[in-house]
């Protein structure tokens, strides 16, 4: 061909396939969003494959999401020859017996031994270091404020209490439609696990009581009952109404556009302006309501905002279709509702605002409900950073050719790596409705100053219905400051 590039989407690169692969060899075959190739069986990965090509990078944020047979399927694109097998690659580490606890073990006991009878981890690390380079935020971005997460207990109403004993007997069909709740006929009753992630986001998404004297739905009547009949909503009130005072710019991140809908509604009884992006939004609207929310920069001393109360306060999205490809960058402020199975979803997520041209610290705050299927989710999703840690972030992977100890990664800095976020989800709090965060943590937590202060102003690490997870962890400032054998 007479042009040097050809740059397209993953969608021509299917559909065109046949025309692509006429063309003469290319000298590189780039993808972006490399991740998209973890399904070695997918017809993207196949596509790509075709291709005549004497070199092929992968662009990636999130090389592991899940397992580390995506890990395989990534390497096998970049070189068959040497990554030909997932069968052979599974069985040169070993993995496959971690996670089958013996009485008594963890899954860090045993990845620890496994290290230590057959240096499985640094075996795996000298494997990828020739074909794996590794930038996180602070080697190419300077200048980028900082980010903390807080992890933030709310309590269970006792609406929800009833609501989950009932998914438990799987009672709770009939006791909605006995109450006129007509949603109640579509509630399938076998799924018990998303019955009680939708309970304890709001009760009212299986359909929302009528209020007797008007018949209108309670929450429209009555919009207090709104806020109280949720923990976490109770607990994202005060949250959003101690925000929208110190005129910060507010992301709401939910799985569920049914939560959202909730929130729509929780928003205008508050009189707060707002925008929303998920799946159904078209590309046109996307961009608009982007561009004016970015308009509205947060400005002034301490993130707080010069502007009148006339600006778009939050802005509602859905995880999945408003994890990606969106830049936010007005707000400082990220709420995660309710988290996602994949840490890597929540962490794009939280990029919209944490991201070039961002010129405020940034607060993350992730609601779990104590004692509720939130914990099993968080937990799963702590086990999955591990992974990633372990494999990726342990391997220091941040120069090609560089002189690495032949001892491998150190028992220290493995132990380090396995180190739980969050020290004991399940000692948090407990499942009755006034378990709510008080006065001292709260200001605590949402005092931007000592949120980011450091030394003995700061925020202490732990709290008893809260959590501060220093994001820098995740971006290889707990790995430089490990000492190297």
């Amino acid at each position: 061909p007479n042009f040097p590039f050809i740059v397209t989407s993953y969608e021509t690169a299917i559909r065109d396939q046949s025309k692509l692969e006429k063309l003469a060899e290319f000298s590189y075959v780039i993808v972006d969003e490399g991740h998209r190739l973890k399904n070695h069986r997918c017809t993207l990965l196949r596509s790509l494959k075709k291709l005549k090509a004497t070199n092929r990078l992968l662009l990636t944020g999130t090389p592991i999401q899940n397992t580390l047979d995506e890990l395989w399927s990534l390497l096998n694109f970049v070189n068959p020859l040497i990554f030909d097998d997932l069968t052979v690659f599974q069985s040169w580490f070993g993995f496959k017996d971690i996670g089958q606890k013996k009485q008594g073990a963890t899954d860090e006991d045993a990845i620890i031994a496994e290290q230590q009878k057959n240096q499985t981890i640094s075996k795996l690390h000298s494997i990828l270091r020739p074909f794996l380079l590794r930038r996180v935020k602070k080697d190419v971005l300077k200048d980028m404020p900082p980010k903390k997460e807080v992890v933030v207990y709310a309590g269970i109403s006792k609406l929800q209490q009833g609501y989950a004993a009932m998914i438990e007997q799987s009672t709770l069909r009939d006791t909605l439609l006995q109450q006129g709740i007509e949603e109640g006929r579509f509630l399938s009753q076998t799924n018990k696990q998303m019955n009680h992630r939708k309970n304890i986001n709001h009760p009212f998404l299986f359909g929302e009581p009528k209020d007797p004297a008007s018949g209108h739905p309670i929450g429209t009547a009555h919009p207090q009952l709104l806020v109280k009949a949720s923990g976490k909503f109770a607990l994202l009130d005060r949250m959003l109404d101690r925000l929208h005072r110190d005129k910060h710019q507010v992301l709401i991140f939910s799985q569920m556009t049914s939560v959202l809908n909730v929130m729509e509604d929780y928003l205008r009884f508050r009189d707060w302006r707002y925008f929303r992006i998920d799946g159904s939004t078209n590309i046109d609207d996307r961009q608009k309501q982007m561009d004016q929310f970015n308009a509205e920069k947060t400005s002034g001393v301490d993130g707080k905002r010069n502007q009148a109360d006339d600006r778009h306060f939050c802005f509602l999205l859905s995880t999945r279709a408003g994890g990606l490809g969106i830049n936010l960058t007005s707000a400082d402020t990220c709420i995660i509702f309710d988290s996602d199975w994949n840490p890597h979803a929540d962490s794009q997520a939280m990029d919209r605002c944490h991201r070039i041209g961002q010129t405020l610290p940034v607060a993350v705050y992730r609601l779990l409900t104590v004692n509720s299927v939130d914990i099993e989710m968080m937990e799963k999703q702590i086990s999955k950073k591990k992974l990633e840690r372990m494999t990726i972030a342990g391997g220091d992977f941040r120069k090609v050719g560089r002189n690495h100890s032949k001892n491998g990664i150190s028992f220290e800095q493995l132990t380090n790596l396995l180190q739980s976020d969050i020290k004991d989800l399940n000692a948090k709090g407990g499942d009755v409705e006034d378990v709510k965060i008080d006065d001292e943590e709260f200001e605590a937590i949402m005092d931007r100053k000592r949120l980011f202060a450091t030394g003995k102003d700061t925020v202490p690490p732990e709290g008893k219905m809260y959590d501060v997870i220093d994001a820098e962890d995740d971006e290889g400032d707990m790995l430089s400051s490990m000492k190297t054998s």
